[in-house]
């Protein structure tokens, strides 16, 4: 027995030794990718010594003597943050048919393009020399054996490819519902009643300098699209010849998207694009005068020199805004080209509001979380049941009572979809019902249709614009059904969800609960105890249609949760303090086990801004590193 028990004893000990050789081994091979911002390099492709300077969220303050060297470094900074991020937006942009096809560029776009390409692949150069962890845990995971180099044309690929997210493709056309061939027997089909949005959509507004407390003009910018790990955005301050230059950069493309320098500070606005900018030769063409156009912008003397330089070769269904120290400019200035939406109506529903305008005022409206989706579409379906209180169709007492206490609650409320709350918790509830039992019956096999929220749907039925309330009636009953009874029916359908989910006391619920950001990794599948660690959860405020939008992605039973919305904000002023403010949802790095990985994500949930600047000693307090890269001579 003794003799078994050392046996068993010394097995035991072997295996727990094994077991934790091999962790300690797999925690080298994944720390052995975060990168050291204190570690200096020697690399062949720059003329001059360039040091990239970390402050204290990790954003690289890159300081060199020329232009090429900058870009060379930036593209180093982005593949040593953001490798596998870079491959996979490269393996996406190149899958086009005419990935290969080329545009001449201008020369200095081409010069920029170079030094940038040179920057990637000298990481990728240090990546395959080893004791790196393959550059990134995705990579050491998938077992990938080769990358590689990066070349120019897969920078404009990823700019067409972001081009192409702005707008609707003809797969997503299709899933959506938004079809052309609808069978005659069915009312007028909505087309304008009905919205789907782009994977990605950008916006941008104004303060001119007489609304402004400082007497200059604020730039407010804003990007919804994916809210993933890592961001789809990086910041970065370019210290270039002809002056600092900061803001968002996308990995993949060396210029400043919506940034500033010391004279002007710019952002664009995405709209409707014609049909004839589907054609892919066109996309490339686009892709290349809209890199120009980021390239061009740090040299522009003022607002109206930027405008004038971009308004040439502005791609279609994109605008640009731009402002200095006296005012603001725009192309184009027709605004005709952009639909309406209840997003764009409680904005200006705040501007008007507001005369005057300070920083936190501009912060106060873009981080606005009252839904106009609410304040318009509420009305029109509590009319009846708040003045007549009619019995409906449930005969459950206890129902009734909460029936009544959800409606109680909803005439009290101002539309504020607030994190905490319960009355946007039964309001889209309520509405997400009626738009089901409506859309549902005429298009029973197209869920995209009937479970994504269209309010705009609903606000037309409802109206009983032209025929629009014939969507009411149910095609396959022999009795006509009105918009009241559909009403009446999906506030019943409501409440007894809510109270099977959340229980029978109404001032229980919250928004929050149901309605959570859910960040998963964009560069590898994962499941399981490698989801929980890929991933960053939290309950969140807002809803599709609040300035501060937070889009609803229906899956399983959890029709709230949300994985996109705005992953990028700005605010930018020429004023004596420069003050810029920008915000991403997770953080600079895009290594799961970099403290970098998500330091920006509790700033973004609570509302809040971090301040970016160009001032060097402000940078270097608190830094987190400084590398210099050398020339390889």
């Amino acid at each position: 027995m003794r003799r078994l028990f050392r046996t068993l004893l010394y097995t035991f000990g072997t295996l727990a030794t094994l077991a934790l050789a091999v962790s300690a081994f797999m925690y080298v091979l994944l720390t052995a990718s975060v990168p050291d911002y204190d570690e200096d390099f020697t690399v062949a492709g720059i003329e001059q010594t360039v040091d990239v300077l970390r402050d204290s969220f990790a954003i690289p303050h890159i300081i060199g003597s020329s232009a090429a060297d900058i870009y060379f470094a930036i593209g180093f900074s982005h593949a040593q943050d953001r490798l596998s991020q870079l491959l996979s937006a490269r393996q996406k942009a190149n899958a086009g048919r005419l990935a290969n096809l080329t545009i001449p560029l201008p020369n200095t776009v081409e010069d920029d393009l170079a030094a940038y390409t040179a920057g990637v692949n000298a990481w990728l150069d240090i990546v395959s020399k080893g004791w790196r962890g393959r550059g990134a845990p995705e990579l050491l995971i998938s077992g990938q054996n080769e990358i590689t180099p990066w070349r120019p044309a897969d920078s404009l690929n990823i700019a067409k490819y972001f081009l192409a997210s702005l707008r609707l493709t003809p797969h997503e056309l299709a899933n959506s519902g938004l079809v052309e061939d609808t069978p005659s027997e069915n009312p007028p089909f909505p087309q304008d009643m009905i919205t789907y949005n782009p994977r990605v959509s950008l916006d941008a507004w104004a303060v001119e300098s007489a609304q402004s407390v400082t007497g200059v003009p604020i730039l407010a910018a804003d990007s919804i699209g994916p809210l993933s790990l890592p961001s789809e955005w990086y910041l970065a301050d370019l210290q270039l010849p002809t002056g600092a230059v900061m803001g968002s950069t996308l990995p993949g493309i060396p210029f400043v998207f919506v940034g500033r320098n010391d004279r002007i500070a710019w952002a664009f606005r995405s709209s409707d694009f014609p049909r004839d900018e589907a054609l892919e030769p066109l996309q490339v063409a686009s892709a290349v005068s809209f890199i120009t156009i980021l390239e061009k912008l740090p040299r522009s003397t003022d607002a109206g020199d930027a405008v004038e330089e971009a308004s040439d070769i502005l791609p279609a269904g994109l605008e640009i805004l731009v402002i200095d120290r006296n005012t603001s400019a725009s192309s184009p200035q027709d605004d005709r080209s952009r639909k309406p939406s209840l997003r764009a109506l409680r904005l200006s529903t705040l501007q008007d509001r507001q005369t005057v305008f300070s920083m936190e005022g501009v912060k106060a409206v873009q981080r606005d979380t009252v839904s106009e989706a609410s304040r318009v579409l509420l009305p029109l379906m509590a009319r009846e049941l708040w003045f007549q209180n009619p019995v409906l169709s449930s005969e459950d007492r206890n129902l009734v009572q909460l029936r009544s206490q959800v409606l109680d609650l909803l005439a009290a409320w101002n539309g504020n979809m607030d994190r905490y709350s319960p009355e946007p918790l039964a309001f889209w509830a309520w509405s997400l019902a009626l738009q089901r039992r409506i859309l549902k019956d005429e298009f029973p096999i197209q869920e995209q249709l009937w479970k994504l929220p269209n309010p705009e749907f609903l606000i037309s039925a409802l109206s009983a614009r032209g025929e629009s309330a014939d969507w009411c009636d149910i095609r396959t009953s022999s009795r006509v059904e009105t918009c009241q009874d559909q009403i009446e029916a999906a506030l019943d359908d409501a409440v007894d969800w809510l109270n099977q989910r959340h229980g029978s006391d109404p001032s229980s619920w919250m928004w929050g609960s149901e309605h959570y950001v859910e960040m998963n990794s964009s560069t590898i599948s994962s499941e399981g105890l490698l989801k929980e660690f890929l991933s960053l959860r939290k309950e969140i405020s807002g809803d599709p249609y609040t300035q501060f939008s937070t889009s609803f992605d229906p899956t399983n039973d959890r029709p709230f949760v949300s994985n996109t919305g705005s992953n990028f904000q700005a605010i930018m002023s020429m004023s004596e303090d420069m003050a810029s403010y920008f915000l991403l949802p997770a953080g600079q790095s895009g290594h799961p086990m970099s403290p970098f990985f998500d330091n920006f994500f509790q700033i973004w949930s609570q509302n809040a801004y971090l301040t970016m600047t160009s001032d060097l000693s402000a940078a270097r307090s608190g830094s987190v590193g400084l590398s210099r890269l050398s020339p390889d001579r």
